[in-house]
């Protein structure tokens, strides 16, 4: 459940002043010497103030006293109360409240210390004081018992599968429990099983000097693990007075094992026997045995209930140390418990803490220090001296629930609700009885906040049930505050409801470190507006004079906004800590019928008077009732008189005889800039103050003014405000001032308007027609048209039209530039469309102000047009005419036209550079192939849309394939649709002229990609595939160049879009990718060869010739014959010649 927070800007506007707790303070109550007096305080009677000092020691061992003070005289003395003899010290009046249906009060001193021997306990008592101050016994009427004297005794298991070592851990460990629980009256025994049980010392036998000894004899036995019987042996043979138990005495058994036992039949039994005895079982498995299921259940036998307090697991005897602290903390509290076994843990409870009554009768009582701290409270009826204390599940120690309570009511159920402020560090507050639905608020946010630290149920429509809880956390620190409220709803189904949000918040002035929330008091409807209100206190404000603010309740809830700061230096000098308490009730206790306010300071109480509140009506009259327009002599001024009435009517149900003075002023034609107004009291004076005192009765004051004779604008009545202030003026008797309501509106407006004539029927009927058009333009091309232009006519046909006006609206995405007039006079201002509207408007005046008969205005109005916004297909435009006048039927007033609308759209269409620009073949081959790639890039610049790109390949010329496999050319992404035939048949005259091959000579293939491309989206199609040589021969070259050209262009739905482009058609591209196709003859090298070989004799004959002349060849023979010559006439003679 929410809250509405949005209050009135007039309530607004009165929150930032002080509203009707007067800030002097009218009575002021002290007792300096008290120490902690005003630390509470209640109104006990419209005549006297109950007020505490809870530190003050009056007498040895008494701390703390309530104080009757009586109003008239300030006069304070002490309040008989009769306080046990063994209620030493306890802080009496440390919490106070009251019942405001019986006027009740119940005072509580929750610190009463009592010296047991184990430990000393602090508990609390409370006292209920009657209206004529009699004062009934202390509820609880006695103390809690100390703790009681304990037996522990301790069975080891000394069976063969423990370690001997282990067993000297066991023993250490059983040692160190020992001393911590030596002195707290406490005996043992120590036992070890196995086979059978050996008793080494009972609790008769314990030595209280040499019990270290006594463990250090134990000697391990060895053998099976007979657990049962062993238990059943210590119950009857140590839990028995001839072994030194004591009848009172509590009876804990701790038993150590390390695995499953050898009679685990018997344990149930044993247990029983245990049970009957009242013993208080605790077992510790040590070791990885209970793992198993069946070995754990052995643990939860021999253990009392519940098992999550009784079973302890380790997972060696080295780690008993570590469960040493939580099994002490186990023991420790069942130290006192009754002979059930169930634990006493309200040693600490400081029963009384917090305090609070129920409506259905009873009180309830905060006890912060019950379960280790955790906190509980115990609910006193007429029946119920003794009631059992109630706590909460979850709550971890050191909570301090209690420390605030507080008890709502709704119409089916009653709620207690507990505040826990040091829950976790940060605070919670819980809400009992709970349902499953009901969930504890839980303050996740600073440490240290303290939230929970005052809890406060508030009625605030006046029903006598429930409707807010207000949760203060006054230690919560913003950059620039300390201190916040918390507003929770409440209600049947859904119980406390809570939203831990800044905007569900209370928080006092910026820069004050004021621990604001440390009071919270529901206060009575002070503002008389139908809802209570709220106080709040912060004490430490101002460096620790303190302050208390006031909050307003409203229909939905309580404001936000505070209506009044009241400081303690605007109270009275020198105060300290104001604020520190508030009274739960304010009474009447100044006999004039309005609350007062009870406000707790550090030595100090004050009491705040409400202030009457009234309301102030204030009306002006003209005579004449209206300005004439019929004048003759445009010369002189007309004359008027203006009666100015107060009337003051008390709105609270005070009975004094109030009275205030008025400073008001008279503005005439308020509305008008000087010096245009036409209307003045003197020469450029249009304004007269008067100070008046005025009673509980009308009171009336005339003003004689001009009106300008034969004013320009004589359609639009004059505006005359009326300002004035109010100050409450002190009551003869008490000196209180009266204020006035944040309702009564201290400024106000008094048309005086002028004579409209009509005709002898004082009937004005026009006939008004209107109509517009979309100049020169059939449709809005949104991204190409920067504005579109309406223009609109108004016709006057009949009797004149008073304040005529036209409304344009016009849908959001456009904007109003400028509007020219053709004809007539017209005044247009336009508001477009801010998101939360969802159309523009303009509004246009006509001849202001007085569209003549048979007129005309014409005018064109330019709206810019944003490419970004979505208008759908079409754009709607209304006109609506209106005027002072009744409407002849003939009238035609409205009218409502639609234009189309496209969106521009701009794509690119580029070859991508991996295109192949270039193959050739050789003329008369024609089963050559050469691999082509054609690749499109298509870019969109604009808005997405689905767009379809056409692609056109040449696959066939004639009756021959272009390409070697025409039927396997695909391109990714898109879909072949049937071949488109060419348009032109001789196509072999035509190429050996154009030389292009494309879908004019060719049949194409025709690719149809369709998809969604977003803007700057860039999307590419590639043609692939080898191109054959075959369908050259027939054209009939040998050698030429063709252009093999595919094309690509861009489909879409042209009744949605349209493509941006430079000329009027709007068309878009087509863009062509052209491959050079190169064709040339074979080459015949035969006569090359011959030729050159020939050539090539030719040359080697003359080269030799050349040499032969040059003597190459003789020179080398000649040479040779004369070596042969020189060598022969030795040697050949000698051969020759035989001897």
């Amino acid at each position: 459940m929410t809250m509405d927070w949005i209050i009135p800007l007039s309530f607004y506007l009165s929150g930032a002043l002080a509203f009707n707790i007067d800030p002097v303070a009218w009575k002021y109550v002290s007792k300096p010497a008290a120490a902690g007096f005003g630390y509470k305080v209640v109104q006990n009677s419209p005549e006297r103030l109950l007020i505490s000092a809870p530190l003050e020691e009056y007498t040895q061992n008494r701390r703390g006293q309530v104080y009757q003070c009586l109003v008239r005289d300030s006069s304070c003395k002490p309040l008989s109360i009769q306080v046990p003899s063994h209620g030493i010290n306890m802080s009496l009046g440390l919490s106070m409240t009251m019942n405001p249906e019986s006027l009740n009060t119940m005072v509580c001193g929750p610190t009463i210390p009592r010296e047991c021997k184990t430990i000393t306990t602090y508990n609390g008592m409370c006292f209920e004081i009657y209206p004529i101050l009699n004062v009934r016994q202390p509820v609880p009427s006695s103390l809690e018992e100390c703790p009681g004297q304990t037996d522990i005794a301790f069975l080891l298991d000394g069976s063969g599968s423990v370690d001997g070592s282990d067993f000297v851990k066991m023993k250490t460990f059983v040692k160190d429990l020992i001393r911590e629980f030596l002195g707290r009256d406490t005996k043992f025994a120590v036992a070890q099983y196995s086979t059978d049980c050996t008793i080494h010392f009972d609790l008769k036998t314990f030595d209280v000097m040499n019990w270290d000894d006594q463990v250090n004899r134990i000697r391990q036995q060895r053998g099976w693990t007979f657990t049962a019987a062993s238990i059943q042996k210590v119950v009857q043979d140590v839990f028995s007075t001839s072994k030194g138990s004591r009848p009172k005495a509590k009876k804990i058994l701790i038993v150590i094992t390390d695995g499953e036992s050898n009679d685990s039949e018997m344990l149930g039994k044993a247990a029983s026997e245990a049970e009957a005895k009242n013993i208080i079982r605790f077992a510790i498995g040590v070791g990885g045995a209970f793992s198993k299921p069946s070995a754990r259940n052995e643990l939860q036998t021999i253990a009392s209930s519940p098992p999550i307090n009784h079973v302890f697991q380790v997972g060696s005897f080295q780690a008993l140390g570590q469960i040493k602290n939580t099994l002490q903390n186990s023991i420790f509290p069942i130290e006192g418990s009754q002979t059930t076994g169930e634990s006493i843990q309200m040693e600490m409870a400081q029963e009384g803490f917090s305090a609070a009554y129920v409506p259905a009768g009873g009180f309830q009582m905060g006890s912060v220090g019950a379960f280790q701290w955790r906190g509980a409270y115990q609910e006193y009826t007429g029946s119920t001296l003794n009631p059992t204390p109630q706590q909460s599940l979850n709550m971890e120690p050191d909570s301090y629930m209690g420390y605030s309570i507080a008890v709502a009511r709704t119409q089916s159920r009653q709620f207690t609700i507990l505040g826990a402020p040091r829950f976790k560090h940060t605070g919670r507050v819980v809400v009992l009885p709970s349902k499953d639905t009901d969930k504890p608020i839980e303050f996740s946010g600073q440490i240290g906040a303290y939230f929970g630290a005052e809890v406060c149920a508030m009625d605030v429509n006046k029903d006598s049930y429930s409707d807010l809880v207000l949760i203060s956390a006054p230690m919560f620190t913003d950059r620039d505050r300390e201190g916040r409220v918390y507003v929770c709803t409440i209600s049947d189904r859904s119980g406390v409801a809570c939203q831990l949000v800044a905007e569900m918040t209370l928080v006092g002035d910026a820069g004050q470190m004021g621990r604001f929330g440390t009071s919270l008091a529901p206060l009575p409807d002070l503002n008389m507006d139908g809802f209570n209100d709220l106080a709040v206190g912060a004490p430490l404000e101002n460096d620790g004079q303190g302050s208390v603010y006031i909050f307003h309740g409203t229909r939905s809830g309580i404001s936000k906004i505070k209506s009044q700061r009241i400081s303690a230096s605007d109270v009275q000098p020198g105060l300290k800590y104001f604020g520190l308490s508030i009274s739960q009730t304010s009474l009447d206790m100044s006999s004039d019928s309005l609350p007062d306010l009870a406000v707790g300071s550090n030595g100090a109480v004050l009491l705040l008077r409400s202030r009457p509140i009234v309301t102030l009506t204030a009306q002006v009259s003209f005579n004449p009732a209206k300005i004439p327009t019929i004048q003759s002599d445009c010369s002189t001024p007309l004359s008027n008189i203006a009666k100015v009435c107060f009337t003051m009517t008390r709105q609270t149900t005070d009975s004094k005889d109030l009275q205030a003075e008025i400073n008001y002023t008279l503005t005439l034609d308020v509305t008008r800039q000087a010096p245009n107004y036409r209307a003045y009291i003197g020469p450029k004076i249009r304004e007269e103050t008067k100070t008046i005192a005025l009673r509980l009765q009308e009171q009336c004051f005339s003003h004689k003014f001009f009106i300008e004779a034969c004013p320009e604008d004589s359609l639009n009545e004059l505006s005359n405000e009326l300002d004035f202030t109010f100050e409450g003026l002190p009551t003869s008797s008490g000196g209180l001032s009266p204020i006035l309501s944040p309702q009564s509106p201290t400024t106000t407006y008094h048309p005086l308007g002028f004579e409209i004539n009509c005709g002898a029927d004082n009937n004005c009927i026009d006939n008004l027609k209107v109509d517009f058009n979309f100049t020169r333009s059939s449709e809005v091309r949104v991204g190409i048209d920067e504005v579109i232009n309406v223009t609109v006519s108004v016709e006057s046909r009949e009797e004149n039209s008073y304040n005529s006006h036209v409304i344009l609206t016009y849908p959001a995405g456009l904007s109003f530039r400028k509007f020219i007039i053709l004809q007539g006079r017209v005044e247009c201002n336009s508001s477009d469309s801010d998101g939360n509207v969802m159309w523009g408007q303009s509004d246009c005046t006509i001849d202001k102000p007085i569209f003549k008969s048979n007129s005309k205005a014409l005018f064109v109005i330019s709206y810019g047009i944003d490419r970004n916004t979505k208008f759908g297909q079409m754009m709607e435009f209304t006109a609506n005419a209106s005027s002072g006048n009744t409407h002849s039927r003939e009238s035609e007033l409205f009218k409502v036209k639609e234009i189309g609308v496209k969106y521009s759209i701009y794509v690119v269409i580029k070859r991508n550079e991996d295109s192949t620009s270039y193959v050739n073949f050789t003329a008369g081959k024609n089963d050559l192939q050469k691999h082509v790639k054609q690749s499109f890039e298509v870019e969109n610049y604009e808005r997405g849309f689905n767009i379809t790109v056409i692609i056109k390949v040449p696959v066939k010329l004639g009756d021959k394939d272009i390409w070697a496999d025409p039927k396997g050319i695909q391109i990714q992404g898109c879909q072949r649709h049937k071949d488109e035939e060419p348009t032109a048949t001789e196509f072999v005259d035509k190429l050996q002229k154009n030389h292009a091959v494309d879908c004019s000579v060719a049949k194409c293939g025709v690719f149809m990609c369709k998809s969604f491309i977003r803007n700057l989206d860039r999307n590419s199609y590639n043609i692939t595939g080898n191109l054959s040589s075959g369908w050259i021969e027939q054209i009939g070259l040998e050698s030429a160049q063709f252009n093999l050209v595919s094309s690509a262009t861009v489909d879409y739905d042209r009744n949605q879009y349209i493509y941006y482009s430079s000329d009027s058609k709007n068309n878009p591209p087509i863009q062509k990718i052209e491959t050079q196709v190169e064709v040339y003859p074979e080459v015949d090298f035969t006569k090359p060869v011959i030729g050159g070989v020939v050539g090539g004799l030719l040359l080697l004959a003359l080269i030799t010739a050349g040499l032969y002349k040059a003597g190459f060849f003789k020179s080398q023979l000649k040479q040779m014959m004369q070596d042969t010559s020189e060598d022969g006439p030795g040697a050949d003679g000698e051969a020759a010649s035989p001897e």
